[in-house]
């Protein structure tokens, strides 16, 4: 560029006068027969200043897209987990089954009684070499009760951890370790090490609750996805909330039963299988202990319900934090009065300063013969986005 500027300080310099009048093209002529190697030149230094100026934005280009490239491929490299958000998948030696459920049974106790007991997870045993079959699911356990490096869990565990957090599980400093997002996007990897049955055991006891609650939360997030993400009746849900005063997310499906402000009570259903949300409200306090919370609970079925009503095998009443509120879980079986029916159900109950109301929000599903946890779970979570102030 600067040999170009200098070329044109010696051409402003030369005694030059075109053609008075002359047009463009004669300029250019006399210009060409004049300084016929001057010219050359500059149009040459031109031409390489031109192919150095794309060069260089042909460059800036190819690196701008190979970073998108890679961050496209980064952010895309992983698909979406696959398979049940309540299944886990046991990668274990056939021989440490046994030893698998004893740790486990630490963990993943709950059970939904429906009356038949239905555990809320369920354990799928994979031989460790094939792990590639599965990687992509939700949950995964890899599992290693000794220190033999025959055994196929133990190779797996010393194949997936770095080599001090391997030596540290051994030596009973880090036996339980969760990673997130190892295989596939929204997934859950805990990995069990240890040097015996018995120190897993007593560890699971120790920590299960919290190991628990990570991969309850991913389930909660997965599902809600399913639920909310897709479509959702945000018309009605916008007519709840101007008619009754709260509102709740009401994925695509449901259907109003009834809706009354006179016997306060809303009422939405879905079928096959058949299943149902209520919310109910008193003006005031009226529960504030959990007997009222039992009493209260229990009146449910009798005012609105002529055809079903609470068992007391299983009815249980606890203490919980429902969303921003302290109130009460209620848990048990329905039957009805008429059919040999049943099924579980999940229920809340408590006091809302804001609108000065006690609410009760009924779940309840009857799908016989088949499994209820999974269903009965998203019901809960359609509960659980109750609110009776708007976010936005």
């Amino acid at each position: 560029m600067r040999a170009l500027q200098n070329l044109l300080h010696k051409l402003k310099r030369v005694k030059f006068r075109p053609p008075v009048g002359g047009l463009e093209n004669v300029f250019i002529a006399s210009l060409l027969t004049t300084f016929p190697a001057l010219i050359k030149q500059i149009l040459l230094l031109f031409y390489s200043h031109i192919r150095f100026r794309k060069a260089l934005i042909m460059k800036k280009i190819i690196t701008i897209l190979s970073i998108s490239t890679l961050l496209f491929m980064t952010g895309c490299g992983k698909r979406t987990a696959m398979g049940a958000d309540d299944e886990l998948i046991v990668l274990a030696a056939l021989e440490d089954r046994g030893a698998a459920l004893s740790i486990l049974g630490k963990i993943f106790s709950d059970t939904l009684y429906t009356p038949a007991p239905e555990p809320y997870y369920k354990a799928k045993f994979v031989l460790p070499g094939e792990i590639e079959k599965i990687r992509n699911h939700p949950n995964l356990i890899v599992i290693s009760v000794n220190n033999d490096l025959t055994n196929p869990g133990t190779r797996l565990v010393k194949q997936i951890l770095p080599e001090k957090t391997y030596a540290a599980s051994k030596n009973s400093q880090k036996s339980f370790i969760i990673s997130k997002d190892v295989y596939a996007k929204k997934q859950t990897m805990l990995v069990i090490s240890g040097s015996s049955t018995e120190e897993l055991v007593e560890k699971a006891q120790e920590i299960g609750k919290k190991i628990y609650n990570q991969f309850d939360q991913q389930f909660i997030d997965r599902q809600s996805r399913f639920l909310f993400n897709r479509a959702r009746k945000k018309e009605l849900e916008e007519k709840i909330f101007n008619q009754f005063g709260f509102g709740l997310k009401i994925p695509w499906g449901f259907i109003v039963v009834k809706d009354s402000a006179d016997a306060k009570l809303f009422w939405i259903g879905k079928e096959n299988p058949f299943r149902w949300i209520v919310v109910h409200w008193e003006d005031g306090m009226v529960i504030k202990d959990q007997e009222d919370a039992e009493r209260f609970s229990r009146q449910i079925p009798k005012r609105f319900f002529n055809h079903i009503r609470y068992v007391d095998y299983k009815f249980s009443t606890k203490p919980v934090i429902f969303s921003d509120w302290s109130g009460w879980r209620v848990t048990g079986l329905w039957e009805s009065v008429k059919e040999a029916q049943g099924g579980p159900f999940i229920a809340y109950t408590f006091y809302d300063g804001i609108t000065d109301r006690t609410y009760y929000i009924q779940t309840l599903i009857f799908n016989p013969g088949l499994d209820k946890y999974l269903l009965l779970r998203r019901l809960d979570i359609i509960a659980q986005t109750f609110y009776v102030e708007k976010n936005d």
